[in-house]
């Protein structure tokens, strides 16, 4: 249960953290170019890394503090780290196929259900 909550509050603050810097950048930038989305979307991937580093090569990080901070905060942050993170696993591996196929088939048929959802609800008007 301890973790449960962990997670939770960790994801809560990861939320808040991802509207308040692309809420920021966006206001600096603009918005013809989701610059804040980006920028969350690449310091999370750059998160991620340091977190796993440290988790697996110098062992500073146990399994709650890196459920916490990978599952809650960053998956609230940014779930396109996780994505990127699991590309990177399979490529690591040399299962190159395995990973252009990760990264483009979330891309594109990314797009196609979110089009297909789009037109769902236009044909409910």
């Amino acid at each position: 249960m301890q973790q449960i909550l962990l997670v939770g509050l960790a994801g809560a603050v990861g939320a808040v953290a991802r509207y308040l810097l692309s809420s920021i950048v966006t206001g600096l930038f603009g918005a013809s170019f989701p610059w804040g989305i980006f920028l969350v979307n690449v310091l999370g991937c750059f998160l991620f890394g340091i977190v796993i580093g440290l988790a697996e090569h110098f062992e500073l990080i146990g399994d709650v503090v890196r459920l916490t901070l990978l599952t809650g905060f960053m998956g609230a942050f940014t779930t396109f780290s996780t994505f990127i993170f699991d590309t990177h696993l399979f490529l690591g591996e040399g299962k190159w196929l395995m990973g252009m196929l990760n990264a483009a088939g979330q891309i594109v048929i990314g797009l196609i259900c979110l089009w297909g959802g789009q037109k769902m609800v236009d044909m409910l008007n």
